[in-house]
C-alpha cells in the first residue's frame, strides 16, 4: 500500500495522515484528501541512536532493582517538527499534543545494558508514520524510557529515563525522486532519571494515606489511598463542633496535591481579600470558614479510575466509601451523614461526581459536576459506540459532524477543538497513546476510558474498545459498557430519574471535547422519563459559548458555592459564619 500525506487545515502543517496503522507504525490512507505524490518531496526519513546515559541509567536500575544493571520498557523517541503550533519552548518531552499532533515512535527495551545503544528505526511504531518516513525539515527531539508508572504521568514514577535536553536535526530532502538517500542519524541520550519530589502541604493541609484491603487485595500488591485534606480557617483540633465536608475529584492528571492551590483560594476567600469571589460574608468565605475541602487521588497505572468499580482497576468506589470516607471521618470532625459529604468534579473528576451520587446515594447527599466525561455512550465524544462501525470515520449522514465535513474529510472524526476549529482527531489521540502505550499500556485519557468502561483482555490489560490501528470499534466490548453508561441506565429504568435530583451539572456547548452532546442526550433522557414532572434542586444546563475551561467562570459554575450552603442549611448543617 501507499503512504499518503495528506493536507493539514489544522496540526502539523502538510504532514497529517488521516488512516489506519500499518504493522510498523505507518498509516495508510483510506478515503483521505491528499495532495498529489509529485508534491511530496521525498527523503530516507531519520533514524535514532538512542543510549542508556551511564549515571541515570546505573541509578534507574538500582532503584528498579534490575538484575546486573539492565533495564527494561518503553523507549519512546518524540520530535517537533516544521510549523508546529506549539507554544515557544516547548519540550517535545510534553508530547502527545493536543493542539497540534506532532510525530512520536517506540519500541520495546528488554534488558538493555547501561551504556547500551537502541535503535528506533524502519521497525518502530509510530504515528504518523515511521521514522524513516520523516519528511524533509528541521526538527527536535527528545526521548525517555518509561520502566514503570504509577500514575498517568511518567514523571511521577521514580526511576523513568529521559533526555535532558531536546536535539536539533535536520531532514534533507532527496537531489531526485530516485536518489539513494541514507537516513538522518540522530544520536540521543537518557542521561535524566525521575525522582519525584515528595508533596509538601501548605499550611491548613493534611495529607491522608492508607493502604486500601480492598485495592491490594484485587492487584496483589500494596495500593494506597489518598487525600489532601484542607482544614476550614480556623479549625480548632481540640474543639467540639463538627463539619460537613466536600469532596472533590480532580479531573485527568490531577491528584490529592491540588489540595495545596484549594487551601490558599479559601484562605483568601475566608478573609474576604482579593479573588474571594465577594465582599465578606459570601457564600464562598461561608464554606471556606464551615466545612472541610478534601481532594482525593483518583489516579492508578491505568490513569484515572474515575472512582468506579471496575475490571481493570479494581473496586474504587467501594475502597472510597467503605475504607477512605470512614477512616477520615475517625480521624476528624467530620458529620457521618449522607447529607454532609458533598461531592465536586471536572471532566473526568466531573463524571465521577455524578457516578458517586447515584451509585452511593447512601453515602452522599449532592454532586456538582462539569464538563464531565461522556456521560451517555451514544455520544462517546461525538461516536456512538453501538452503533458507529469505525471511531475514525464517522457516517457521512451523522448530524455530529455537520458544518465540519471538510476537516472530517481530511482527518476522520475530530476529538478535540478549540475556538471553533477541530484540531486533532480521534484518530491522532488514540494513535500517540498508542505508540506511548501499547495494548491500552499508557495511562492516556482513552486508555483510561477503557480500563474503567471495559473487561481485561487476554493479557491482562483493559481490552481495546477500538482497534488503534484501524478505528474498527469491537461490538462486545462496547456492549459491556452499557453498565457505565449514565444515560443508557436512565432508558433502561436501571436508574431512576429521581437519583439526579441532587445533581447539578453545567457544560459549554463549545466544549473542547465535545462532551455537550452527551450531556444533551442524558438530559433529554431524564426530561422523557420523569414525563414532565419537576425534579429536585438538581438541573443539566448547557451554557452558551463556553468550553471545557471557560465554563468554569460562567455564573451558573459561580453560584455553585450559594447551592451548597443552601442545601447546608436544608439539612439543618449551617457553615459557621
Amino acid at each position: 500500500m501507499r503512504l499518503v500525506r495528506s493536507v493539514a487545515a489544522a496540526g502539523l502543517a502538510g504532514w497529517a495522515v488521516a488512516s489506519a496503522w500499518g504493522s510498523a507504525g505507518v498509516a495508510w490512507a483510506q478515503g483521505v484528501e491528499s495532495v498529489p505524490a509529485a508534491a511530496v518531496t521525498s527523503s530516507a526519513g531519520a533514524q535514532f541512536v538512542v543510549r542508556l546515559g551511564g549515571a541515570a541509567a546505573e541509578a534507574a536500575a538500582k532503584a528498579g532493582g534490575a538484575e546486573g544493571g539492565k533495564v527494561s520498557g518503553r523507549l519512546v523517541v518524540l520530535v517537533i517538527g516544521p510549523g508546529a503550533k506549539l507554544r515557544p519552548g516547548t519540550s517535545p518531552l510534553d508530547g502527545p499534543f493536543w493542539e497540534d499532533p506532532q510525530p512520536l515512535f517506540s519500541v520495546a527495551v528488554n534488558g538493555a545494558a547501561v551504556g547500551e545503544a537502541v535503535v528506533v528505526a524502519g521497525d518502530a511504531l509510530g504515528t504518523p508514520f515511521g521514522p524513516s518516513d520523516l519528511p524533509p525539515g528541521d526538527y527536535r527531539a527528545a526521548a525517555r524510557l518509561v520502566r514503570a508508572r504509577e500514575t498517568s504521568d511518567w514523571r511521577e514514577t521514580a526511576g523513568n529515563l529521559f533526555t535532558s535536553a531536546p536535539v536539533a536535526f535536520s531532514v534533507k530532502p532527496a537531489a531526485t525522486e530516485d536518489a539513494a538517500m541514507p537516513p538522518t542519524v540522530v544520536e540521543l541520550t537518557l542521561d535524566k532519571v525521575t525522582t519525584p519530589e515528595a508533596f509538601v502541604p501548605a499550611a491548613g493541609v493534611e495529607v491522608v494515606e492508607m493502604r486500601s484491603q480492598l485495592l491490594s487485595a484485587f492487584a496483589g500488591r500494596p495500593v494506597m489511598l489518598r487525600a489532601g485534606v484542607v482544614l476550614p480557617a480556623g479549625y480548632e483540633p481540640a474543639g467540639e463542633r463538627r463539619y460537613p465536608a466536600i469532596y472533590e475529584v480532580p479531573g485527568f492528571g490531577g491528584r490529592h496535591t491540588g489540595a495545596n492551590a484549594v487551601a490558599a483560594r479559601r484562605a483568601r476567600q475566608a478573609a474576604g481579600g482579593k479573588g474571594a469571589d465577594g465582599p465578606e460574608g459570601n457564600p464562598a468565605a461561608e464554606l471556606a470558614r464551615g466545612s472541610f475541602w478534601i481532594v482525593l487521588d483518583p489516579e492508578s497505572p491505568n490513569g484515572h479510575t474515575l472512582f468506579a468499580d471496575s475490571a481493570n482497576n479494581g473496586p474504587w468506589g467501594r475502597a472510597l466509601t467503605e475504607e477512605l470516607i470512614p477512616e477520615l471521618e475517625r480521624r476528624y470532625r467530620l458529620i457521618a451523614r449522607p447529607e454532609a459529604r458533598l461531592l465536586r468534579g471536572h471532566s473526568s473528576g466531573g463524571w465521577s461526581t455524578i457516578w458517586l451520587a447515584v451509585t452511593y446515594p447512601q453515602v452522599f447527599g449532592g454532586a456538582w459536576s462539569t464538563a464531565p466525561d461522556p456521560v451517555d455512550f451514544r455520544r462517546f465524544q461525538l461516536m456512538d459506540i453501538y452503533s458507529h462501525d469505525n471511531a475514525f470515520r464517522p457516517r457521512e449522514d451523522d448530524p455530529a459532524v455537520k458544518g465540519i465535513g471538510e476537516w472530517v474529510r481530511a482527518h476522520g472524526m475530530p476529538s478535540y477543538r478549540r475556538g471553533g476549529a477541530a484540531l486533532m482527531s480521534v484518530r491522532e489521540e488514540v494513535g500517540g497513546e498508542h505508540v506511548c502505550g501499547p495494548d491500552n499500556t499508557g495511562g492516556g485519557q482513552w486508555a483510561s476510558w477503557q480500563a474503567v468502561f471495559g473487561p481485561r483482555n487476554a493479557a491482562g490489560n483493559p481490552a481495546a474498545l477500538l482497534d488503534p490501528q484501524t478505528g474498527s470499534i469491537d461490538r462486545t466490548v462496547a456492549e459491556s459498557y452499557r453498565r457505565f453508561d449514565l444515560g443508557g441506565l436512565v432508558r433502561s429504568g436501571a436508574i431512576a430519574p429521581e437519583a439526579f435530583d441532587r445533581v447539578r451539572l453545567v457544560v459549554g456547548d463549545a466544549d473542547n471535547f465535545y462532551l455537550e452532546q452527551a450531556v444533551m442526550l442524558l438530559k433529554a433522557s431524564l426530561e422523557d422519563k420523569r414525563g414532565g414532572r419537576p425534579g429536585g434542586p438538581g438541573y443539566i444546563r448547557v451554557v452558551p459559548g463556553r468550553d471545557h475551561g471557560s465554563v468554569m467562570a460562567a455564573p451558573e459554575v459561580r453560584g455553585f458555592a450559594q447551592e451548597m450552603v443552601d442545601h447546608l442549611r436544608a439539612a439543618v448543617l449551617p457553615p459557621a459564619r
